[in-house]
């Protein structure tokens, strides 16, 4: 694992230790305080005078610094991903038992007023959650597995012998979703790999496989595979204008653009450059606000959510929802959902009035459209269409904030510069929902995406999501 997930990982694991001392804290309390429901045989064996849990907290608070100390001091966070589950758990139990150590000590030493069932019950509860924590970390990383869309597929170019190592290191990681898809090479001997990883052609044709749908993320230039200078140049500017995060072996001479990082695999160094914004703990907030805000909206609006589908129902023939196949991070392909605004069968009407389109680009918007439905007019000017895209933000294909989910046919007539806006998750709004929408041309409701991008933050995602209030009551820009 690259060395920046693994101190991402580490940090994340970090923070929840640190709370989980303050719930095991509590949970013993809450034990200890269940005493008096006992019989009176098994309860007069306790203490009656229980402390209130405000000076317990006090004294876990006093303690922090400690508790922080030991936990870096045993728990080496920064590599605690790469262990085997059982020497993590080793790790844990030490831990608990410098920290029973050290309570005892100061207990004994400062005479503090310490209830012995609270004292017990803490350790015991403070290792059940830490190894609880290295479980769910353990299982969220293999969990990438589940969906290709919280995969990272990885293109490696070269095939010597550099490659073939590194492509046996990041086969190593594919239970934490690590995807090798395949090797660029201009040397026509070098076919496969591995049994799993296989040639997919020459450097040269890059932009032809992502054209013909090849789905990657990052790539590797292990060894060039490239004659001169300006061929590997040539490759590396493609990557930049996708937005592909792009990894080179250090001992090779990188252009001078793009945002540079030195990252190791396994004691190899990489050079990375990246086009996009890379905030790898705000990303992680990022998803975490996606998946609090989607399903609140969706328990909260639960009723509306009803009320809207049956009028759907009842007013025009068709399904209440409609899905369409939309692209999503770097042309992965998803199922999109909205509430049905159209009347039914209204794609295969779409050749009739395609003259009429309104729009710039690929794109077709048209005002009064005849394919839309009484009903779906007022649905689309208060965007309530759109709230079944929660439930796409839930399962990870979508963001609450994002550019906007485009059909395949629409991407294969963008410019590479223009792809780009497909490096990031597609959002239910975004710069160009709250600027005006359709009252803007293509151009530039591309060039506000690729704004987004390169100034993205979670106070840009804030600002956004509270401008997307007023222009949903106002309607603004609708069609």
């Amino acid at each position: 694992m690259f060395r920046h997930h693994s101190v991402l990982y580490g940090r994340i694991l970090f923070a929840a230790d640190l709370l989980s001392g303050l719930a095991a804290l509590m949970a013993a309390y809450l034990v200890r305080s269940l005493v008096k429901f006992l019989p009176l045989e098994l309860a007069l064996h306790f203490n009656p005078v229980l402390l209130p849990l405000l000076q317990y907290l006090y004294l876990f608070l006093v303690c922090l610094p400690v508790w922080s100390a030991l936990l870096l001091m045993t728990q080496k966070y920064s590599a605690v991903v790469h262990w085997p589950f059982r020497r993590q758990v080793r790790r844990v139990a030490q831990f608990v038992m410098l920290v029973g150590m050290c309570m005892a000590f100061l207990t004994y030493t400062l005479k503090l007023e310490v209830s012995r069932p609270i004292f017990f019950a803490f350790l015991l509860l403070s290792g059940i959650l830490l190894s609880l924590n290295r479980a769910v970390l353990d299982g969220i990383l293999r969990s990438r597995n589940i969906s290709e869309h919280n995969q990272i597929r990885i293109l490696v170019v070269g095939a010597r012998e550099k490659a073939r190592e590194l492509i046996t290191s990041l086969e190593a990681l594919r239970h934490w979703g690590f995807k090798v898809v395949g090797f660029l090479s201009d040397r026509d001997g070098d076919e496969s790999t591995s049994a799993r990883v296989r040639r997919l052609g020459t450097p040269q044709q890059l932009r032809a496989l992502v054209r013909e749908g090849l789905v990657v993320d990052e790539i590797i230039f292990a060894d060039s595979g490239i004659a001169d200078l300006k061929g590997f140049q040539e490759i590396i500017s493609v990557c930049q204008e996708l937005g592909i995060r792009t990894r080179i072996a250090a001992d090779f001479f990188p252009p001078n653009s793009g945002r540079v990082s030195l990252e190791y695999l396994d004691g190899i160094p990489f050079i990375t450059l990246l086009t996009v914004p890379e905030h790898s703990f705000d990303v992680v907030l990022k998803r975490i606000v996606d998946f609090v805000v989607a399903a609140g909206c969706l328990i909260l609006l639960s009723p509306l959510l009803v009320l809207v589908g049956m009028a759907v129902r009842l007013t025009s023939r068709g399904p209440v929802f409609y899905r369409q196949t939309r692209c999503g991070l770097f042309g992965r392909r998803f199922t999109l959902v909205k509430f049905r605004t159209m009347i039914d069968g209204a794609e295969d009407k779409l050749w009739e009035i395609r003259h009429l389109n309104e729009m710039s680009g690929p794109v077709f918007k048209m005002r009064n459209d005849p394919r839309v439905t009484p009903l779906g007019k007022y649905l689309r000017r208060f965007s309530l269409d759109e709230i079944p895209q929660c439930w796409n933000v839930i399962k990870g294909e979508m963001s609450v904030v994002g550019p906007r989910a485009p059909l395949p046919e629409e991407v294969e007539f963008y410019s590479f510069r223009q792809r780009r806006r497909l490096s990031v998750k597609p959002g239910i709004t975004c710069l160009w929902q709250v600027s005006g929408r359709s009252e803007i041309d293509f151009q530039r409701w591309m060039d506000l995406d690729l704004q987004y991008i390169d100034n993205w933050s979670l106070l840009l995602d804030l600002s956004i999501m509270l401008k997307t209030i007023p222009a949903v009551f106002t309607g603004r820009g609708a069609r």
